[in-house]
């Protein structure tokens, strides 16, 4: 009788160690990490591929200066442990080098809810990462004239010029952007071909400045038309001046420099602007 006892508890041990090692809190197809309260997965390029070398940032968004950091290993996964004590939110970034310069370009995520802050169940969590070249980031405010809110790059474009008359209101500019033969986006994916054209529609008012937004980081010309009345017309560009125009100029976006913000990592569009004028 004992020894039946004996069975019985030792078969209902094992089927609760059985049940306690199936459960977790497993989602987006990467294993249940091995500790508790674990956040973990994997960051992506554009095409799938896997991205070593990023950092990862969980901070505690009340306050107190919680904060875990860690970074992805070759495979693109990442795994960081946290207090079971608080909500999260989770940031990354990937150090780029473009043009002799060192960027800290803000990585994008799977979904708009992954931007908010989350509990870290005791199963863990997952939370996965995609580099994105351009798009919202939902936790951001869009400014259009500080260029925040985008993955992507802003440039700034002003109607004035020493030369001639200004261009009449309600000209509708037309800016396209060609990449260079052999450019690469700063995610290391080729460009050349994929130009972008954004317009904008000239406003009453001296010196008015006019800003394209959200625009994938490469190495760009610029040309330009113009169109008023149902007459268009090619317009001359000033790189950073209004006493030279050409009728194309050169542009790629600098770095904001610093360790990472929570922008795109891309220069600010009033550090730099372009004139324009009617082709003369």
């Amino acid at each position: 009788m004992k020894q039946t006892a004996t069975k019985i508890v030792w078969a209902i041990i094992m089927i609760v160690l059985f049940s306690c090692s199936k459960s977790g809190g497993n989602t987006g197809g990467t294993e249940t990490p091995d500790k508790p309260y674990t956040i973990s997965g994997i960051i992506k390029d554009v095409s799938g591929n896997p991205v070593p070398g990023a950092r990862i940032r969980v901070e505690n968004p009340t306050g107190n200066n919680i904060h875990y950091t860690t970074s992805t290993n070759e495979a693109g996964r990442y795994s960081v442990t946290v207090s079971a004590i608080g909500g999260y939110k989770i940031y990354a970034w990937r150090e780029v080098e473009f043009n002799n310069e060192v960027y800290q370009i803000r990585l994008g995520m799977e979904t708009d809810a992954d931007y908010n802050a989350f509990s870290v169940p005791a199963g863990g969590i997952v939370k996965n990462f995609v580099w994105k070249i351009s798009g919202r980031i939902p936790d951001r405010t869009i400014s259009k004239e500080n260029g925040t809110g985008y993955f992507g790059g802003t440039i700034k474009f002003i109607n004035y010029n020493s030369i001639t008359d200004q261009m009449p209101a309600g000209t509708q500019v037309t800016i396209k952007l060609t990449p260079f033969t052999g450019a690469r986006y700063l995610d290391g994916t080729p460009s050349t071909g994929k130009t972008v054209e954004k317009t904008f529609t000239v406003l009453d008012g001296v010196g008015q400045a006019y800003y394209i937004n959200d625009i994938p980081a490469t190495h760009y010309k610029i040309t330009a038309s113009a169109t008023l009345n149902g007459t268009t017309k090619n317009v001359n560009i000033g790189s950073g001046t209004p006493d030279v125009f050409k009728n194309s100029a050169e542009h790629y976006f600098k770095s904001e420099g610093g360790s990472g913000s929570l922008e795109n990592g891309l220069g600010s569009p009033n550090e730099y602007s372009f004139y324009v004028m009617f082709a003369r």
